[in-house]
């Protein structure tokens, strides 16, 4: 007879912790869509996505819209991933021949009430040395650490660069019926 209550309690308690941890975890990631575990303070809006690189490219950029609603500036020194050896906050710059070039800054920083975009030809972490070539749609988390010490981490998605185009562009190609005989 004790044993089948001691079994009972145990079952009893098990479920108890299943529940309760899936519970807890729900409560945290309410507000986020899903793709970042951000500090107080900061939004994302839009999936952050990883450049995909040709085979044998060692290393890539990634890009996000960080958008920062305290009345402080709030400034990224540093990131870190575990698909790359080194993960670098890079800007474009014209060099005085007009050249645009890639060099790295100290810090990115997320304007107080403003935002800040991570685009090609601009503002970027770079991934470099990559430990595997990454696949298409392949989820990369990203870890960005502020001045003040906080660290948020965002997921990005690995997709094609549009042709270096803009938003929107290179969408719907065949469209609007010309392949009808």
């Amino acid at each position: 007879m004790n044993t089948s209550i001691r079994t009972l309690c145990a079952f009893a308690l098990v479920g108890l912790f299943a529940t309760s941890g899936a519970h807890a975890h729900h409560v945290e990631g309410h507000e986020e869509p899903g793709f970042c575990d951000c500090m107080e303070g900061v939004e994302i809006d839009e999936r952050p996505w990883v450049r995909l690189m040709p085979p044998g490219m060692p290393s890539t950029a990634a890009y996000m819209t960080l958008r920062n609603t305290t009345d402080e500036d709030i400034e990224i020194v540093s990131g870190s991933s575990p698909v790359a050896a080194v993960t670098e906050l890079h800007d474009h710059v014209e060099d005085d021949a007009g050249v645009m070039r890639m060099r790295e800054v100290e810090a990115i920083t997320i304007p107080a009430g403003g935002e800040v975009a991570l685009q090609p030809g601009g503002l970027h972490v770079m991934l470099i040395d990559l430990h595997e070539p990454l696949q298409k749609g392949q989820e990369v988390s990203i870890e960005l650490h502020t001045r003040s010490g906080e660290v948020f981490t965002v997921e990005a998605e690995v997709r094609r660069a549009d042709g270096g185009m803009g938003h929107g562009h290179g969408q719907g190609h065949g469209a609007g019926g010309h392949h009808h005989h």
